[in-house]
């Protein structure tokens, strides 16, 4: 897994993931901003994440002495406002707020075909442009064992209400069992009901009005040239 610290709060923009969305809806959403992508020939994503390109957007800041480390994992795809709320939310519960960012394979299994929207490393730098975010971990496990609470000292695992995962993910149970266990885990009431899945079908809603207003548009002006057009003389 890859660290990398977010940048000083002047510079950022601050949120986690969430809603409880049906599987099958996410699925479908997923499935159809992948033909709105291919249908506009936007081609998928070529970022090339270098250290010095990631780097540019750490601020190379350490958890002090003392510090109560908050942990928070997901996706974190098409960074929004539920995001940033409940980020903003996470670090209150502390002094550092740590996130682990889940790889797309990972994201894949849970969430099904055709997501995440936006690579591990597009999801890293939005994560990290959020003025709430203190330190990232690019490739975070899904299930949290005590090899990465040793390693970063974390004092709290946090965890919003409204999350996306599709009934084929193993659950709360088993990918939070060691800190609830340890009594080190918190579940935060998520200050907003956004979600990836809500915002990919207002995309496609969106498109589909404008495929509809236009096709009207263009039906009107056909049929205007093919009646018995009158000379408009021009002023």
């Amino acid at each position: 897994a890859l660290i990398l610290q977010g940048r000083p709060q002047s510079r950022r923009s601050s949120g986690n993931s969430s809603g409880n969305a049906s599987s099958a809806d996410e699925a479908a959403a997923a499935a159809a901003a992948a033909s709105v992508l291919r249908d506009m020939r936007v081609g998928v994503s070529r970022f090339l994440p270098t250290s010095r390109r990631l780097v540019q957007f750490s601020e190379g800041k350490s958890a002090p002495e003392g510090a109560t480390i908050v942990y928070i994992d997901g996706a974190f795809d098409v960074f929004h406002v539920g995001h940033v709320e409940v980020l903003k939310l996470a670090k209150q519960q502390g002094d550092f707020l740590l996130v682990g960012l889940h790889t797309d394979e990972d994201v894949e299994a849970r969430r099904g075909p055709h997501t995440p929207i936006m690579n591990v490393h597009e999801r890293a730098l939005s994560v990290l442009a959020c003025k709430y975010v203190d330190e990232v971990i690019i490739g975070a496990p899904s299930v949290i064992e005590d090899d990465l609470l040793r390693t970063f000292n974390i004092s709290l695992v946090v965890r919003g209400s409204v999350t996306e995962t599709r009934v084929t993910d193993t659950g709360d149970d088993a990918r939070y069992a060691l800190p609830r266990q340890r009594g080190m885990f918190r579940q935060l009431d998520s200050p907003s009901d956004v979600v990836t899945a809500s915002i990919i079908q207002r995309i496609v809603g969106n498109r589909a009005a404008f495929e509809a207003r236009n096709a009207k548009k263009v039906a009107s002006e056909q049929a205007y040239y093919a009646s018995s057009k009158d000379y408009v003389k021009e002023v």
